[in-house]
């Protein structure tokens, strides 16, 4: 009966001599696949080079090869899985912003690395505990989602045939405390990014957070995520989102972007107040002949990501406390908050910033109008817990 294929693994090679006892080839690691020896150039002291090229050397060599139909799960490797996903949700990828596509694929590499030797029968308890060990939680959480999507994607497409009870053992989910901005808090951001200015030779200069203002009054009012307000354009451009200023209408994904379900970004009609603005800014910019004026969130000429510039603007007004709790996607629950407060129902709001109205209820329950209004009206009644009547707690007299 034949011998299964033994699959590529590192080979310490010895140091080679001639005849005359000199050495010839100094010892490395190699490659050993069947009858092929693959040179690392790695010394026995560059393990983990070694460990990397050969990591390298198996994507590579399985990489062009399609995967079978309905295989079983102890015959399909999670890398092809992670792999097969990747390649078929490539415009997600390519539509993210530079440092959280880096961060994206440093997920995917964490998780191959781990679980990439692994079939998908051995996704068990006790080597998810191994993954999360010495990790942080809520990331090795992240990844074990994608892993989880990864599996499922491929089951879906019959890449693998899913008969097990597959145990994930995630970590919790972090449940952190919904934070919003006062009026007076917005009002103390905003001024600061007008009036921050570059200061060279103890002289003030120019204005450089005028970008940051608008990006708090758009996000402000349209409860939109960070990342699709930092890309939007005035112009409609293949990537970014699009704000149609002659319709009044922000298209917050663009044209056949790829949108993962959780991370919904549906159309909306902007208010008049705000398209004023909006248009003035285009108008005014492109008047004056400021470079980048195509774009809503502009510096340098270029469209740009004000996460540092915010990061500054908050710990130069709050306290260290305050600036803790606050960060970029608080103004989306700002957003939500007020228009809840005002009274705009629960189906509206969650239209409006392209959510679901289960999420609202559980994330802004608390700020909800008339929420638990029952409850309350029964704890303010005085007689709360009173059910019986005085004659049924009187004592009986006695017979004559």
């Amino acid at each position: 009966m034949p011998r299964n294929r033994k699959e590529p693994y590192l080979y310490k090679r010895p140091a080679r001599y001639d005849t005359n006892g000199k050495r010839t080839h100094k010892a490395t690691f190699i490659i050993r696949d069947g009858d092929d020896q693959i040179a690392t150039g790695c010394g026995f002291a560059d393990v983990e080079r070694a460990r990397q090229l050969l990591r390298d050397y198996i994507v590579r060599k399985y990489a062009d090869k399609p995967l079978k139909k309905g295989r079983e799960e102890e015959e399909v490797f999670i890398a092809d899985l992670l792999r097969y996903y990747l390649e078929a949700n490539v415009d997600w990828i390519e539509s993210m912003k530079g440092a959280k596509r880096r961060w994206t694929i440093k997920q995917f590499v964490r998780l191959n690395d781990f679980w990439g030797g692994f079939t998908v029968d051995q996704i068990n308890k006790a080597n998810s505990k191994k993954y999360q060990e010495n990790r942080n939680p809520h990331a090795a959480r992240q990844e074990l989602v994608i892993l989880r999507a990864a599996v499922n994607f491929g089951a879906s497409e019959n890449q693998v045939k899913l008969t097990l009870h597959h145990n994930y053992a995630m970590p919790p989910k972090a449940q952190g405390r919904m934070h919003y901005l006062s009026l007076q808090e917005v009002i103390a951001l905003y001024k600061a990014a007008r009036r921050r200015q570059h200061t060279f030779n103890g002289v003030t200069t120019h204005r450089v957070a005028e970008h940051v203002a608008r990006f708090i009054v758009f996000a402000l009012m349209t409860g939109t995520r960070s990342d699709r307000v930092s890309r939007a354009s005035f112009h409609e451009e293949p990537g970014r989102p699009w704000i149609d200023l002659e319709h009044g209408i922000f298209y917050r994904r663009a044209d056949q972007e790829f949108v993962i379900h959780n991370k919904r970004a549906e159309p909306i009609r902007l208010p008049d107040r705000l398209l004023r603005l909006l248009r003035k800014w285009y108008r005014l910019d492109k008047r004056d002949g400021i470079p980048g004026f195509q774009y809503l969130i502009h510096y340098d000429g270029r469209s740009v990501d004000c996460r540092k510039a915010f990061y500054t603007l908050k710990n130069t007004v709050f306290t260290k406390a305050r600036a803790r709790q606050v960060n970029r996607h608080v103004l989306k629950h700002t957003c939500v908050t007020w228009l809840l407060q005002e009274g705009v129902t629960v189906d509206e709001v969650a239209a409006y910033v392209s959510t679901t109205p289960d999420v609202i209820r559980k994330v802004y329950s608390q700020v909800i109008p008339g929420a638990n209004a029952n409850i309350n009206a029964v704890f303010s009644n005085r007689r709360v817990g009173q059910s019986r009547s005085k004659r049924a707690i009187e004592p009986r007299s006695a017979n004559p």
